[in-house]
């Protein structure tokens, strides 16, 4: 098998297949025993599809080959009549006629976590959410509900050329209408704005969002995040960060601009974005610097990247200091 993810995720996520695996197989125990308590018949049909198995091996072993055919012919057809029985209990008893097949948590593997000699996508998912919670830094997530759009000013300002509570309104329509047509694919949304306006808040509450949804998201700072690179690229920790973000269903990227202004930093920030873009998996981006910052501090090459998503620009005052203001 190829290597993916370290050794500690497939472990979990085979683990976590194993625990699922297992709460089926008891449900599949509890379905069985309620049908044979309320239908004896069903299990005597159950004993008679078994010999039905039993008699088509003795045929093949001690059967006269000359009638052989039409005698496995009819223990078909006997098999098939009793299998139409046991399916008119459950129908006519107000059962589906899948309700004691098998179950799996996975019907690509039925359950093995492989399939041709590599893991399967549940596994691989599961490893990916696994590493996701390790990777992410922020304890807390936040909601759509909790933000306040009374911090922002509903007077026209001449400065943004806007109604900031109107706008940042829209913004948080944006995000949650980002959220409700997330599939894993596409762009994504890249925020611009001072400290304190809301960018953070935004991201988390889509992270939380999607979360509860199932999918798997990283959240981190640039900063942060090209630490942890830096540390594995040259061997001072182990792990598997640029695999982790590239694979998952969405990488959130906090504070662009605040990591050291150098050319390793600025190749990497490419790296990221780049991997993100070939892979058509979307990203949220956040930035305090402004427009021309970016433009003056980032090559073309990843300022386009970053305006390719859908912008939203935050306006008003620092909604951590009229909190902190409100607290004295």
């Amino acid at each position: 098998m190829t290597k993916v993810f370290s050794s500690e995720y497939i472990i979990k996520a085979f683990n976590m297949l194993e625990n699922e695996h297992s709460k089926l197989k008891r449900t599949e125990a509890e379905r069985h025993a309620e049908i044979l308590g309320k239908f004896p018949e069903y299990g005597e049909l159950e004993e008679q599809l078994a010999q039905t198995a039993r008699d088509i091996v003795s045929v093949v072993i001690n059967g006269r080959i000359e009638d052989r055919y039409e005698v496995l012919e009819k223990i078909k057809n006997k098999n098939l009549s009793i299998q139409k029985k046991m399916t008119d209990i459950l129908v006519n008893n107000g059962y589906d006629e899948d309700y004691l097949k098998p179950l799996f948590y996975c019907d690509i593997c039925s359950d093995k976590g492989a399939v041709n000699g590599e893991w399967c996508s549940c596994i691989k998912r599961a490893a990916i959410k696994f590493a996701a919670a390790d990777l992410n830094e922020n304890g807390s997530l936040c909601t759509f509900d909790d933000f306040d759009l009374s911090f922002y000013s509903d007077k026209y300002s001449e400065k943004c050329d806007c109604v900031p509570r109107e706008t940042m309104k829209k913004n948080l329509e944006d995000c949650k209408r980002f959220v409700e047509k997330f599939n894993g694919t596409g762009s994504g949304i890249f925020m611009i704005g001072a400290t304190g306006l809301g960018k953070t808040h935004l991201s988390l509450a889509i992270a939380n969002e999607l979360i509860k949804k199932g999918w798997s998201v990283v959240y981190n700072s640039v900063p942060e995040l090209l630490r942890k690179l830096n540390s594995e690229q040259f061997g001072n920790s182990d792990g598997d960060t640029m695999r982790i973000i590239t694979d998952c269903d969405l990488l959130i990227l906090d504070d662009l601009g605040a990591e050291h202004n150098t050319e390793y930093s600025s190749s990497v920030v490419y790296q990221l974005l780049n991997a993100r873009v070939a892979h058509n998996r979307p990203m949220v981006v956040s930035t305090n610097l402004e427009m021309g910052e970016i433009k003056a501090r980032y090559q073309d090459r990843i300022w386009s990247r970053l305006f390719s998503m859908r912008v939203l620009l935050f306006y008003g005052t620092d909604n951590r200091l009229r909190t902190a203001g409100n607290n004295w």
